[in-house]
């Protein structure tokens, strides 16, 4: 029996998926001869997978494109050509298309309200209506069980990767605590009850059209760049926590002194990191005459709308989620930027006259500029971490300022082209011209990505901090607090862990049925661990010193700030700069 297109198809990506991640892995530091080779090896499979993947493409366009035609000739019974027959009033899937389709005509959100309300006369009634849920669920009977071997697929290579994010002495630290918690009947996936409410089927649950969920679009929101640079993994199902092995004194060796002696050790000592799931959801009423009335399909209004809400939320609160009251801890928690939640560099010079490379002052100088305490937060990082960070992370607003700077010779520190074409004494490249979130440029060495919903009302004592609320704020998810300071922000994002589940849908009638309305639903479970890797002790830099970091503090990302007495003379202050 010839293996479905579609089945291939996934196959196909899902492997690519995998390819690309460990190139990925392999590009994010310095590779050595054999990381060299191997990364072309993967580009060579990955070119070939892409030549496959067209082929069957066009060959799946074809099929659907005949079974559209069968369907709009009838033949969509047993004797249909290339069918499945069906077995006694139950459906089985074939090549039909989906009842949900792109472009079928069919409303998922309107026919659930009609089988909940039990009226509306539209596209056959509810009894049309539920007919169409059945065969909905016995479609998803079928495509889910692929996508669920996929995102398995894709969690073991995840998985396999947070292996290759450390140093040997790690990867080797990391699986004898494995061994450990697993000897002790402790999983580092704790399964712990949950409440009812919280539980799959409870109260209406059902699975909107694939398609919906995979083509969200954004709608005058900022989106999920920065949700998407951390290490996304797929959430492990029946858990409502999280928790990761984390190596807090390593083995040790040393000399021998003299044949026979005493040879050293340490014993190894471990915990956790944890991460509690948290739900993201939003609902629209909508009113029962427009079940009958409107023509429009509320599939592509109410879900996409909803969704890209959702990405604004999920990529806010990865910024400045508390970890507390429902929300997943970002790497401000609460809108703190402080030496306790990660490396924190201050830069508070109020001298006058300050440039990008200058720290201001009648002498130019670089001290105590912005140039300056960035090189600090990529040395922070490196010697904290062991391991170069991979991407700037700023609000557009500082790009396009630093657009506008020269050096003293009246140059500019931004020129067009790539990281290995710039022009002279140049600080930054960019790559892409204007854009508005995604990778912009080059800053010392690193890729800058753009992400609007960077808050840039940090206050530089007291006052509220940038925050997430009950409901998401106008474009962003963050409400703004009650300062003018944006930050910059650098990280290693591979090893900020973020986990998602499945999106799901709900119709309400009941809540609602005084005044002829139905409540749509949608909601996702989510959890992050952006604190996987911790400072063992106090991270101290310059004359005093100074604490950059505090122990159990993330060593993975850094921020730098330059609050100053002086607003006016802050480069990171863009209020009334005409930006």
């Amino acid at each position: 029996m010839p293996v479905p297109v579609l089945d291939v198809l996934g196959d196909l990506r899902a492997r690519r998926e995998t390819l690309l991640g460990e190139m990925q892995t392999l590009s994010a530091a310095a590779m050595t001869a054999e990381q060299r080779t191997r990364f072309a090896e993967l580009d060579g499979e990955i070119t070939e997978l892409d030549g496959e993947v067209e082929l069957r493409e066009r060959q799946a366009e074809r099929e659907q494109r005949a079974a559209a035609a069968r369907a709009a000739s009838g033949q969509t019974g047993a004797g249909a050509p290339g069918s499945e027959r069906r077995s006694g009033s139950g459906w089985s899937v074939g090549e039909e298309p989906n009842v949900y389709g792109r472009g079928s005509g069919h409303s998922y959100f309107l026919d659930m309200a009609r089988v909940e309300a039990k009226q509306g006369m539209g596209d056959g009634g509810p009894r049309a209506a539920e007919q169409r849920l059945a065969r909905h669920a016995q479609e998803l009977a079928v495509d889910m069980p692929r996508r669920a071997e996929r995102r398995a697929a894709a969690a073991s290579a995840a998985f396999d990767r947070i292996h290759t994010t450390g140093s040997p002495a790690e990867r080797r630290a990391q699986e004898r605590a494995m061994a450990m918690m697993d000897k002790s009947g402790v999983s580092p996936f704790e399964r712990e009850n949950r409440a009812l409410s919280r539980t799959d089927g409870a109260g209406g649950y059902e699975v909107p059209p694939l398609w919906l969920i995979d083509d969200l679009i954004p709608y005058l929101r900022a989106g999920r760049t920065f949700a998407d640079l951390l290490h996304g993994m797929p959430l492990p199902a029946g858990t409502d926590s999280i928790n990761i092995p984390r190596i807090t004194v390593g083995t040790a060796t040393g000399p021998q002194v003299a044949d026979g002696a005493p040879v050293g050790g340490r014993d190894m000592s471990d915990n956790f990191v944890n991460a509690r799931v948290q739900t993201i959801a939003g609902q629209q009423d909508v009113g029962l005459q427009l079940l009958d009335q409107s023509p429009i399909a509320f599939d592509e209004l109410i879900l996409s709308d909803l969704s890209s809400d959702y990405n604004s939320q999920l990529s806010g609160q990865c910024f400045v989620g508390s970890g507390t009251a429902g929300q997943i801890l970002g790497v401000w928690p609460g809108g703190v930027i402080s030496n306790s939640n990660g490396i924190y560099v201050p830069n508070s010079n109020n001298t006058a006259s300050q440039s990008w490379v200058n720290g201001g002052g009648a002498t130019p100088s670089v001290s105590n500029s912005i140039f300056q305490a960035g090189g600090q937060m990529l040395s922070l990082v490196a010697r904290t971490r062991l391991r170069p960070p991979t991407h700037h992370v700023w609000h557009p607003w500082v790009w396009y300022y630093l657009l506008t700077q020269v050096d003293q010779s009246g140059r500019p520190l931004v020129v067009p082209g790539t990281p290995n074409n710039t022009g002279w004494n140049q600080a930054a490249v960019d790559t892409d011209g204007p854009v508005v979130s995604g990778p912009v440029g080059w800053y010392q060495g690193l890729p800058v990505i753009l992400d609007p919903q960077v808050p840039v009302s940090f206050p530089a004592s007291g006052g509220t901090n940038p925050q997430i609320t009950t409901l998401s704020s106008g474009q962003f998810a963050i409400s703004p607090g009650s300062g003018a300071f944006t930050p910059l922000l650098v990280g290693l994002w591979d090893d900020c862990f973020l986990w998602e589940g499945e999106m799901r849908t709900r119709a309400l009638t009941e809540v609602l049925s005084g005044t002829l309305q139905v409540r749509y639903q949608m909601y996702n479970y989510v959890a992050t661990i952006p604190n996987r890797y911790q400072a063992y002790a106090n991270v101290q830099t310059g004359s005093g010193p100074t604490t950059v970091a505090q122990a159990g503090s993330a060593v993975s990302y850094a921020t730098l700030t330059q609050y100053s007495s002086t607003p006016a003379n802050s480069v990171l202050n863009m209020m009334n700069a005409g930006f």
